[in-house]
């Protein structure tokens, strides 16, 4: 494991803090990017220093198009580099089917639904725990923490809020991945990201003052106009509600301008597929089941649909 010199992590907080506690343990100067599954399309490997020994941090295969990930791994080879760690929990036989074999790999995926290891984090401690450091420990914690949307830990609430407020900026990961491999507290620019993401809690604070209950569990609001956490609020939402409906805007890339449209999310552990339902019914949608998307002229038809689901589950 001590000659990875390549990092390619997903940006999650599970993905941050396990990077930065493979940094410390390897040093914090060799190579990181960050990317999603469905963006290593746009990860070109022959740009990287040559004969990189690459490790690969949360990156689970794509599920909806694997070619894309299988499509990776052959250009990362053909690139002169060679995969020698997949510290990742998603699912092992997607894994395995991307790479042909696991043979020579230091650390090994596995599958989150068949076994204890739920996380990236809990995986590299697993297999280096004893070998690290306690703050290279306390970041596989809270890379753990974090990927199960619990965000009190030092680290991952540090993490957490610093990306928020530029959640598509890869390279405030990178410095806060490179940060907390040497340090534990966080330096005037993180400081100031994290400020940044309180502006949009004090959103939240607004958005939910100006929601209205519609009975059965189901909430309805709006956060046009407002920057905000989607998955934070819809989260402190889900306390009291079962369903949440938000209005919000979205880029669209056919028309070349934002649109308004409404999200329909279900509360974890509801068994209701809105996406289903709705195209059952004849309503346009988009998505995935917990959460589906329609056109604010469809919302009334959408909610009638989703009420009596809702009642029909719950009778």
């Amino acid at each position: 494991m001590k000659n990875v010199n390549m990092l390619v992590s997903v940006g999650s907080v599970d993905g941050v803090c396990t990077s930065a506690a493979l940094l410390r343990y390897l040093g914090s100067e060799i190579g990181l990017t960050f990317c999603q599954a469905f963006t290593v399309d746009r990860v070109d490997p022959s740009t990287w220093e040559r004969n990189r020994k690459v490790a690969l941090v949360d990156l689970a295969v794509n599920n909806r198009e694997k070619s894309m990930t299988a499509d990776f791994v052959r250009r990362v080879r053909e690139s002169g580099h060679e995969i020698v760690a997949i510290c990742d929990e998603h699912n092992a036989e997607d894994w395995l089917e991307a790479m042909g074999s696991f043979d020579g790999l230091t650390i090994k995926p596995v599958s989150q639904d068949t076994g204890e290891i739920k996380s990236s984090g809990a995986l590299l401690l697993s297999i280096l725990g004893n070998e690290m450091d306690e703050q290279s420990r306390e970041l596989c914690k809270s890379a753990d923490a974090g990927d199960r949307m619990d965000f009190t830990t030092h680290f991952g609430g540090i993490v957490n809020q610093a990306v928020k407020s530029r959640i598509a900026d890869d390279t405030r990961r990178v410095y806060l991945a490179r940060h907390f491999a040497a340090n534990t507290q966080p330096d005037d620019k993180i400081v100031g990201w994290i400020a940044e993401y309180e502006v949009i809690l004090a959103n939240h604070d607004a958005v939910v003052a100006a929601g209205v209950n519609l009975g059965n569990g189901i909430w309805r609001g709006s956060a046009v106009g407002q920057v905000v956490d989607m998955t934070t609020l819809m989260s402190r939402l889900y306390h009291d509600y079962r369903i949440v409906l938000l209005e919000g805007e979205m880029f669209d890339k056919s028309v070349g301008a934002k649109v308004r449209q409404i999200a329909f999310g279900c509360k974890p552990g509801l068994q209701l597929d809105a996406i289903a339902v709705l195209k059952a019914a004849g309503v346009e949608c988009s998505g995935f089941a917990a959460k589906a998307n329609v056109k604010p002229e469809d919302e009334e038809a959408a909610l009638a649909d989703i009420r009596t689901a809702l009642t029909a589950l719950t009778a």
